[in-house]
This record gives C-alpha cells, sequence and structure tokens, in this order.
C-alpha cells in the first residue's frame, strides 16, 4: 500500500497544537501520526490524499497565534519502531497514584498503578494534561459490573485504567489503524484480557452496544459531532467523560451535551485544559 508523508512545521510548535493538528487531520484522511521538532510528519494512502482539504486545514488553523504550513513526499520504508525506540518517553508519574513507563524504563517507584504503554505512532502516552487528568479521575473511580467505552482510544491507556480499575469489558475504538494494533499490543503487555479494540469512528458503535461509562478525549468539534452516538449507546444515569479542549470551549460543549441528556456534574482543568464530567438523565 503507497503512502504519502506529510511535513507539517508548526509556528511556534507546541504539543496542544500538535494533537488539535492531528484531529483535524484525520478528518481529511490522514491515519498516522509522529511528532518532530518542527511539528508533525502525517502519514495517508495515496488515493485517499486531497490537496484541497489538506490545504484548508492548515491555512485556517484556528488557534490563535500559530500557523501552518507542510510539504509532502512519498513515504520511504522506515522502521517505525527503532524510530520510537530512539525517541522513547519519559516515566510519567501521576501524583502519588500511578507511574507510566515503555518496557525498557528501570527504577521505576512503587505505586498503587503501574501501566506499562509503549506508544509507537500512536497518541496517548500520558504527556499531555488531558490525558494525565483523564488517567488520575479513572484510577480513583470503580468500574465494577460495568460495560465502558474508550473513544479515540490511541495507546489505550484510559481503557487499561479502567480495567484495572475493575470494568468488566472494555471497547477501545480508533480511527488510525496504527493506534488500533498498538492498544492490542498495550493490553497484551499490561496482561489486560477484557479489551475489545475497534478500528473506526463513533459510527463503529453498534446498535446494540450499551455503555455504563464512556470517556472521549478528542477534539470539540468532533466531541460534539458524536454526541448523539454517545446518546444512543449510554445507559441511563450513565457517566461520560469528554476531554481534548480549552476552558474556553466548556459553555459550547455543556450547551451541546445538554440536548442529548447529559447534565454537567464535575470539571477539572490543567494549564487551560479541561475534562468535563456528565450523567446521562433518563
Amino acid at each position: 500500500m503507497d503512502y504519502l508523508i506529510a511535513h507539517f512545521n508548526i509556528n511556534p510548535v507546541a504539543d496542544d497544537a500538535r494533537d488539535v493538528l492531528a484531529a483535524l487531520l484525520c478528518d481529511v484522511g490522514f491515519e498516522t501520526f509522529e511528532s518532530t521538532e518542527r511539528g508533525i510528519d502525517a502519514f495517508v494512502q495515496k488515493e485517499n490524499f486531497c490537496k484541497e482539504a489538506t490545504d484548508d486545514v492548515a491555512e485556517n488553523f484556528f488557534m490563535p497565534g500559530i500557523s501552518v504550513d507542510y510539504e509532502i513526499e512519498s513515504a520511504d520504508n522506515r522502521d517505525w519502531n527503532e524510530e520510537w525506540e530512539k525517541n522513547s518517553f519519559k516515566p510519567i508519574v501521576v501524583d502519588d497514584l500511578c507511574v507510566i513507563h515503555g518496557t525498557a524504563h528501570e527504577n521505576l517507584p512503587k505505586l498503587p498503578y503501574d501501566i506499562v504503554i509503549n506508544p509507537r505512532m500512536a497518541f496517548g502516552s500520558g504527556t499531555h494534561d488531558t490525558t494525565r487528568m483523564l488517567v488520575r479521575l479513572l484510577l480513583l473511580s470503580d468500574f465494577s459490573g460495568q460495560t465502558v467505552l474508550d473513544m479515540g482510544c490511541g495507546t489505550c491507556i484510559l481503557g487499561i485504567a479502567m480495567s484495572m480499575r475493575h470494568a468488566d469489558s472494555v471497547v477501545a475504538i480508533d480511527i488510525d489503524n496504527a493506534s488500533v494494533e498498538n492498544a492490542k499490543d498495550n493490553c497484551r503487555i499490561n496482561g489486560i484480557e477484557n479489551i475489545h479494540v475497534v478500528h473506526g469512528d463513533a459510527s463503529a458503535i453498534a446498535g446494540d452496544m450499551r455503555f455504563d461509562t464512556i470517556v472521549a478525549n478528542i477534539h470539540r468539534n468532533i466531541l460534539i459531532r458524536d454526541l448523539p452516538c454517545y446518546a444512543a449507546a449510554m445507559n441511563d444515569g450513565g457517566t461520560l467523560y469528554m476531554s481534548g479542549f480549552y476552558t474556553a470551549d466548556v459553555p459550547d460543549i455543556v450547551s451541546a451535551a445538554a440536548s442529548y441528556g447529559f447534565v454537567l456534574s464535575d470539571k477539572v482543568t490543567s494549564n487551560d485544559w479541561c475534562v468535563l464530567k456528565f450523567r446521562k438523565e433518563k
């Protein structure tokens, strides 16, 4: 299968801009992403590349004070696992609750929860504020007896956290093929057997699926677009966690969620990023 690689330059470069840009590029056909010093490299099948849509993402990037441009070329046959090994993330400690690390890390602190994540090219190693906030919230919750959904799972770190907190079964969905394979690998590394990983977007939520908890850490526009899917699949009284947006976006998201019977019950912020917790009313 032939791929193109687009080298995106973000000025000034920042992790949150990388995440937002990757989410927007997913919507126009890109599948896999790699962080670079200047921004991100994004991969797309040649037959799925649309220059007009990609130009629109770059030229109309909405984050204030940030500009985006890109160059595109045929992708070579790099050994992506080797690339990741050379740029492995450092262990992450979430309060005194959890350590998140790769398989090669040593001399780790002894904490109640230990999550092993090899991100490869999937987002969600725990470095971003939204992921760290959600890991903490989920590990302080009890999902006993619940069927839960990790939407836009990336590495599946959030699904793994819910499994560790006694969820009966977990569905993890991601639109990126590399993330799906990476999620399966991370479940195996952590000895997790009750997570079913699915390739797709919110439309992959089957009509007979019902969840007690849904966690969606994605871009605001995608979250709002997919609210009808979440509402249709949520049991009455269930919990919806939404993140991946700024505090300035909260009023729009709360208003949109209310249209589908979701009532805000909690809000957590860090560095202007936000996690919202909703309860589904009958």
